[in-house]
């Protein structure tokens, strides 16, 4: 199982330090922990932000320069990450990371030397000193993400490359001529600039690299705290409260994070025992945080970072990408808030304490005004940064300006509170600025590290003519048929799906099941949502379920109980990838804005229909009749026929009106 890759690096033993006070404040800036480890964590972490944001703002450095720069310093900071987390009794450990972090120096000093020669005359014929600065930059990027995201992305990665150079030895349509060692080499980093530093190399270092860094600073300046004292306060009087505020909460989060697993850690440890405490199963809570954490990754702006790949593999516009995307989002969002509220309701749950009575969340003991007082400027940066994505601005263009529009008014919110002098200043703005920035650094290092090693396994997918293989074999398995091949690519992209982050999620099924759905008519755009919805959704699918596997640990309950929930509550995210191929007008794709809101209505519908027969519950308990006929309900309001779908809509109506209408005279009975 991959490990979750944290905010910041965790302390793992107190601080022992002789250092004087104020290194020392200034260490803890960067790790609780504290120490000159931590300095050199944050100094470094500052200074590779503030290089990204000069190269965004400037172009200063040449594309495939700066490419090798992005991940021989990710390397960097990744390391000096792991030295935090390794207990000062494992000094050999410590030291070896810290060689480790030197040497992936080499690559950056030997591609800023002899950039120009590679480009000029060495493109396809490399010397030996390529050949071994490609090696050790392979064999440092797998050893990072091995300890980062644990060994099923780095399996893959070497499992493309043994293919790569012994595919002469396989039979049929896996065979393939082979490359020498000079060729496979040059595939996955230089002189050829693929691989590793290839296109998606360049989407993490161009565009994702600034949105980590913008997610750093909402987190350091407070901006994520008042996002969920605000989920609470829109749901805190609700029927079923603190699992809706969860919900919203969760889904803030997620937006910010590019990982299920790490939103569930993060949010999870106040809002599943908050659910417990009102009065929810505990698998059921779990089953909540999973679902919303997964959720996170699907909602615009950032999509789990996925929505920057999309674009960048795809060529379709970021704007495009996000009208799209957005209200599939608020359908799944929408369905989980009513299922949760269901499940109040067969439970007879009331309404949720005060949102100050939740422990472990800030600002909980502070009102409203002066929360927003204090941490409002963040937020105005997260509405600016949409206004600007929304006029057209480029997507890493729009981030640059959030990220300065954050630090400006964390300034003048410091000037305002009367830091007047600059020293004071400065002092007061280490943690919320430094700190974010270099924390932002460390998040941005180690996607870009996954990014790079899952672009070796595409890129010998694509250089043997695998991928393509490997889609032949789909429709010839599918009869050339659309349906077969749609739930023949679904199954191959939960089972790809599992156990990765979002954005390694996503490229490999784009890879492996977006083009034979092409192939055969699909949007490219639907194609692509397809695959990544489901994809994501390995997260909160058994037996392997990595997303609820944390949060049954936290909730204390059962791993398989906590899965099989949050498959129930997460409906959508199963279903909607299917509605994006029978009616892609959910997406736009040239639709009138009218047909799109028609759709996406009619599928809220569906899904509440579906919902409201499996748990038996509306207003009063339906009868078993009742249960039975919503599912054709459910089916025809899905169905593309628009007869089918009138059918389904006056099946939904009588029942659900039935319900309204005669609710009150049944009272609801209490499951014993």
């Amino acid at each position: 199982m991959p490990q979750s890759p944290s905010m910041s690096p965790p302390p793992s033993t107190p601080p022992r330090s002789s250092m004087p006070p104020s290194l020392t404040a200034f260490a803890r800036i960067f790790s609780d922990r504290g120490g000159p480890a931590a300095i050199v964590f944050g100094v470094a972490g500052v200074g590779i932000a503030l290089l990204h944001i000069y190269q965004i703002a400037t172009f200063h450095f040449p594309g495939g320069l700066f490419k090798g720069m992005h991940l021989t310093l990710a390397l960097a900071l990744s390391l000096l990450g792991l030295i935090l987390r390794t207990p000062d009794d494992r000094p050999w450990a410590r030291r070896l990371l810290a060689l480790l972090a030197l040497l992936s120096l080499v690559p950056l000093v030997y591609l800023i030397v002899e950039y120009q020669a590679l480009i000029d005359d060495r493109s396809f014929f490399p010397n030996t000193a390529d050949l071994v600065i490609a090696a050790l930059l392979l064999a440092l990027s797998l050893y990072v993400a091995i300890r980062e995201w644990g060994p099923i992305i780095p399996g893959i990665a070497i499992a493309g490359l043994l293919y790569g150079y012994f595919g002469y030895l396989l039979p049929g349509v896996l065979f393939h001529n082979g490359f020498n060692l000079d060729r496979l080499l040059g595939y996955t980093s230089i002189p050829y600039f693929r691989g590793l530093l290839g296109g998606l190399t360049a989407v993490s270092a161009s565009t994702i690299f600034i949105y980590m860094l913008f997610a750093g600073l909402l987190k350091s300046t407070g901006g994520l705290d008042l996002l969920m004292k605000v989920a609470f306060a829109l749901s805190g009087r609700s029927r079923a409260g603190p699992a809706q505020a969860a919900v919203i909460g969760s889904g803030f989060m997620g937006m910010i994070s590019g990982s299920t697993m790490a939103n569930v850690a993060s949010t999870g440890a106040f809002t599943i025992p908050m659910m417990k405490s009102f009065g929810f199963k505990p698998h059921f809570a779990g089953a909540v945080e999973a679902v919303a954490s997964a959720g996170g990754q699907i909602t615009p702006p950032k999509m789990g970072l996925a929505a920057f790949l999309i674009v960048g593999i795809t060529g379709i516009p970021y704007v495009e990408v996000l009208a799209a995307a957005t209200l599939p989002a608020i359908i799944y969002y929408g369905y989980l808030l009513f299922a949760v509220h269901i499940q109040a309701v067969r439970l007879d749950l009331g309404a949720t304490h005060e949102a100050r009575q939740v422990e472990g969340l800030p600002l909980m003991d502070v009102s409203m005004g002066r929360a927003f007082l204090m941490h409002g400027h963040p937020i105005l940066a997260i509405v600016v940064l949409i206004v600007l994505l929304l006029t057209g601005t480029p997507a890493n263009t729009a981030a640059l300006y959030a990220v300065e529009l954050t630090i400006g008014l964390e300034i003048v919110k410091r000037i305002v509170l009367g830091w007047r002098t600059p020293l004071a200043m400065v002092k007061s703005m280490g943690a919320p600025v430094l700190g974010g920035l270099a924390r932002g650094a460390h998040s941005g290092a180690q996607v870009a590290v996954v990014v790079a090693v899952i672009s070796v396994m595409v890129e010998m997918m694509v250089a043997t003519g695998l991928a393509q293989k490997l889609s032949y074999i789909m429709l010839d398995l599918a009869g050339d048929s659309l349906w077969p091949l749609v739930f023949l690519a679904a199954i191959t992209c939960l089972v790809f799906g599992v156990g990765m982050p979002t954005s390694a999620a996503y490229i490999l099924v784009a890879l492996l099941g977006a083009p034979a759905l092409i192939e055969l008519g699909v949007p490219v755009l639907a194609a692509h949502l397809f695959v990544f919805y489901l994809a994501n959704m390995s997260a909160i699918t058994p037996p392997v379920a990595v997303g609820c596997l944390v949060a049954a640990n936290i909730a204390e309950a059962s791993f398989m109980k906590t899965s099989f929930a949050a498959v129930r509550l997460g409906l959508p995210g199963f279903l909607l990838p299917f509605l994006f191929i029978a009616r892609p007008e959910i997406l736009g794709l040239g639709a009138p804005i009218a047909l799109q809101v028609l759709v996406a209505l009619l599928a809220g519908v569906a899904l509440i229909a579906i919902n409201v027969a499996l748990e038996g519950v509306f207003t009063r308990r339906l009868t078993v009749l009742e249960r039975l006929l919503l599912l054709p309900a459910a089916f025809g309001l899905f169905h593309p026929s628009w007869w089918t779908t009138g059918v389904g809509l006056l099946l939904f109506v009588i029942i659900i009106g039935r319900q309204i209408v005669i609710g009150r005279r049944a009272p609801l009975e209490q499951p014993a």
